[in-house]
This record gives C-alpha cells, sequence and structure tokens, in this order.
C-alpha cells in the first residue's frame, strides 16, 4: 500500500479543519482525498476499489457526527485490518480517555495541523507509539497542542472539495472562518470544558487572523472560485470591536459582498450595526436558545441578556433590513411545552426567522453533567445522539411533544395560530409519529429555505433542500 490519507465526513460542506491539513499534507507531497459519506455500504465498497492504496483513513470527530463514526470504524477494522483509522475533532479531544483503542488506532487531541502531516509523511503511524499529540497508548507521554496564534495557520486549500464536489464549488456562497474560541461558558459546547481540562494548554480568548492576512484570503478564493455572498463561520463574529472595525473597512473596500455571520445579542450595540449594515451585513445568526431566562442564564449558561434587550436588537437590525435568524432548542432541562409555544410567539412577534433542534447532552460538557446529576436521561450508557434525529434524550412527560413542535417549526414560526393546535394534536402517538416521518425532513428544508434565502438563488437552494433531505433521512 501507497502512503495515501482519506479523509471522511458526512456533511455537505466544506471543513476548515481538513483544508488546513490538506493544505499541508500537499506541502510534504502526500496523496490524500476527501470523502463525503452517503451510503454506508457504497463507502466500503470504495474502500475496497478505489481507495485501495489509502493507508489512512481519518475522520473529524464533532459530537453530533461521533456515534455513527464509531460504527463505521468498527466496520472497517472488520474488514480491513491493514488500514489505520485516526480520530480527530471535538469529541474525541474532550473525552480520549473513554476511547476504545479496539475501534480507532490513533486520537489527535488537540489541533492536527501542528504534527499530522508529519506524522503521515514519515511513515510514523506504522509505528505503534505517541507522535506529539497522535496518541495510541494513554499511559505513555503525549502532547495537547493548540493553537495560540491563528495568523501562522496556513491558509486552507478547497481544491480538495471543489475539483471533486461541483455542488460544493457551484453553491455561490463561500465559507470563510478567522477565528477560533470563545469567552462563554454555554453548558451545551466544548469550549469551556477545553479550558477546563486542559487549562493553559488551551487559549482563553478568541484568537482572530489579521484582517490585511484575512482579506487577502478571500481575494485568493473568490479570484479563483467566485461567489455570489460570503458566510462567516466564526461562533462569534463581533465579539471584538477593535478587530471587527478594521476587517469590515477593508472588507467594504475591497469584497463588498452580501455575508451573513453569528453574533450573540450583548456585542451588537446601535454602533456596531450600523457598520454591519453599511458593509453589506445580509443575515445574522443569533443563539437565543430559549426564552425562559431562567434556563437560559442558570442551566444553559447563555450570556447575561434579557428578552428586551434581543427585541431591541432585533428592531434595529429590521429597520436597517438585516434578516435575523434566531436559534433555538427544545426539550432543554426543565422547559416545558409553554415555553417552546412561547418562543415561537417571540419570534413572530419580532419578526425573526426561528430555527431549532434537540438539545443533545453530550459527554463530557457541562450540560451532561448536570443532566447526569439530576437524573434526566432517557439512557445514560446509550451512544451520544444526533441534533437533526428528532428525538428526546431528556426525561418528561412533555419532551415527546416538544419533539413534534420542533418539528413544525417552519410552519409555527409564521402562523402562530396553529401553535395551540399542534400542540393539542402532539398528545396522540400516531400524530408524533407522522410527523417525525414524513413533517420533520420537510420542517428542515423549510428552515433552510427561510434561513438563507436572499444568500442563495432559489435553484441553489432547491439542490441545497434535496442535499438536505437526503441527509436528514439518511441521519434520521
Amino acid at each position: 500500500m501507497s502512503n495515501k490519507v482519506l479523509l471522511c465526513q458526512f456533511d455537505n460542506l466544506e471543513f476548515y479543519s481538513y483544508m488546513i491539513l490538506s493544505t499541508q499534507l500537499a506541502k510534504n507531497g502526500v496523496d490524500h482525498d476527501i470523502e463525503i459519506i452517503d451510503d454506508e455500504e457504497s463507502f466500503y465498497n470504495d474502500l475496497s476499489d478505489k481507495y485501495m492504496d489509502f493507508d489512512v483513513i481519518g475522520f473529524y470527530a464533532c459530537n453530533a457526527d461521533n456515534a455513527r463514526i464509531l460504527r463505521l470504524t468498527l466496520e472497517i477494522k472488520k474488514r480491513f485490518r491493514d488500514r489505520t483509522v485516526v480520530l480527530g475533532g471535538p469529541n474525541p479531544t474532550l473525552n480520549y480517555e473513554s476511547i476504545d483503542f479496539n475501534l480507532v488506532d490513533f486520537v489527535c487531541i488537540g489541533d492536527g495541523e501542528f504534527h499530522f502531516a508529519d506524522w503521515i509523511s514519515g511513515k510514523h503511524y506504522k509505528e505503534k507509539k505517541n507522535y506529539y499529540n497522535i496518541v495510541c497508548n494513554l499511559s505513555e507521554p503525549f502532547d495537547t497542542k493548540f493553537v495560540i496564534d491563528f495568523n501562522n495557520s496556513p491558509f486552507p486549500s478547497r481544491e480538495i472539495y471543489y475539483r471533486k464536489y461541483p455542488f460544493l464549488r457551484n453553491m455561490g456562497v463561500r465559507r470563510f472562518l478567522f477565528s477560533t474560541g470563545c469567552p462563554f461558558k454555554c453548558a451545551y459546547c466544548h469550549n469551556e470544558s477545553f479550558r477546563t481540562k486542559f487549562k493553559d494548554n488551551y487559549y482563553k480568548t478568541v484568537l482572530f487572523r489579521d484582517p490585511e492576512k484575512a482579506i487577502s484570503e478571500m481575494e485568493s478564493v473568490l479570484s479563483k472560485y467566485p461567489a455570489d455572498a460570503v458566510s462567516f463561520s466564526d461562533d462569534n463574529f463581533c465579539i471584538n470591536k477593535k478587530w471587527l472595525f478594521s476587517f469590515l473597512k477593508l472588507y467594504s473596500e475591497r469584497i463588498n459582498k452580501p455575508f451573513n455571520m453569528a453574533s450573540t445579542v450583548n456585542v451588537l450595540k446601535s454602533d456596531v450595526i450600523d457598520k454591519l449594515h453599511t458593509s453589506n451585513l445580509n443575515t445574522v445568526r443569533i443563539a437565543m436558545e430559549t426564552t425562559n431566562e431562567r434556563i437560559r442564564r442558570e442551566i444553559l449558561r447563555r450570556p447575561n441578556y434579557t428578552n428586551e434587550e434581543f427585541a431591541e436588537v432585533a428592531g434595529k437590525l429590521y429597520k436597517n433590513n438585516v434578516k435575523l435568524v434566531m436559534l433555538n432548542m427544545f426539550c432543554l432541562p426543565t422547559q416545558t411545552l409553554k415555553d417552546c409555544a412561547d418562543t415561537f410567539r417571540f419570534a413572530k412577534k419580532n419578526k425573526v426567522i426561528m430555527c431549532t433542534n434537540i438539545l443533545v447532552p453530550y459527554k463530557g460538557t457541562s450540560i451532561y453533567k448536570y443532566c447526569l446529576e439530576n437524573n434526566l436521561l432517557v439512557n445514560p450508557s446509550a451512544d451520544e445522539g444526533d441534533i437533526y434525529a428528532s428525538s428526546t434524550y431528556l426525561k418528561g412527560e412533555e419532551m415527546p411533544r416538544m419533539v413534534t413542535m420542533q418539528n413544525y417549526t417552519f410552519v409555527l414560526n409564521f402562523v402562530s395560530a396553529l401553535i395551540p393546535f399542534i400542540s393539542f394534536l402532539s398528545k396522540f402517538k400516531a400524530f408524533r409519529t407522522f410527523s417525525l416521518k414524513l413533517i420533520a425532513p420537510i420542517n428542515v428544508i423549510g428552515m433552510n429555505y427561510f434561513a438563507y434565502r436572499g444568500l442563495f438563488s432559489f435553484t441553489r437552494l432547491f439542490k441545497l433542500g434535496i442535499k438536505t433531505f437526503s441527509s436528514f433521512k439518511r441521519k434520521s
């Protein structure tokens, strides 16, 4: 077998981590490819055929995909004993002590960009011993290394995706990431758990790429792969006002395309909104999670703001013709059907588009510990779930009914008169089953359509909807 790497994923989008690894693998002369897995049996056939000479199979394991990946790796180890399987990403980094090394050969703990390419090019994966933060034996010394200067991270190579997947190349919206980290302590997120677990090794503040370098990267990408709009994948694009204003000045002068981004309410002051608007902001995504302020403050530990403050920001964005997508979770600890109904009504009143998912308390996070300590988990020993799977992981009579309410997000977001009707019908198991089988996939398409309308053309939105539908059905 030759010295080749196959990087695998499920989602139909570009992973920044893979694009950075691609840059470094190419620099080290390592052949590599990407595979977006749609049908698992076809994937196994490909490993026997077009990928038969790929030594290393790599997976980026975020929490939502971890259980599915481990099922895949079990089958890979049964069928292809000569392959080396490596896991990286937030889940194995946070939970490396519980990794079953019968299913995987190595785990990358921390950021893979430091040693992965050298590990491959030097064929160190053939040796059953730790190589810096790429680990196969937890009883032996190993490193946990994270980025400390985002400017030193290599520019990502998009060619690994665009040469193979015309769907991504032709979507018309280019995704960029210019920061890493988050200062907040949200209970369901890995960032705070990383800070607690790795202490001084993990960055304590948000790291940004220098505005000039960021714009240069955008110019390089857009000259090769033109786009109608831009999407920033940063957790909180506006968290550093000085960086933001410097970046937006250059963006307005040299890029000036419609863009979307994510932010929090507490940083969207009037001057920031004005600057974003004049810089061509189209859509902003804000994770409110719930309009129940007690749950948001005491259980989710979200940034501190009131519903009234959120409504004020929503009003300012609306006046500036900026679309606001409000992200929310159902089936939260102590949440009720009334809380869900209140969230729909809040969205309708404040003219925002609401997108929802179901809470999955991932292992290693504070919310998982909270649920475990309060005996809230339906099955504490079960595999971790998927935020798109439309099932509750928490005990409670109303929890399955909240799942059904979530299935109708795209309808209830606009027709609030139906809220009591759907809430009543959710009492009946037959209606819940019907909604899960037939309405839930349509709901995902509807939420995506209204969230991205204005950035994508109808044709591209339709194609995105088909991809989303097939992905949802597969995950379900």
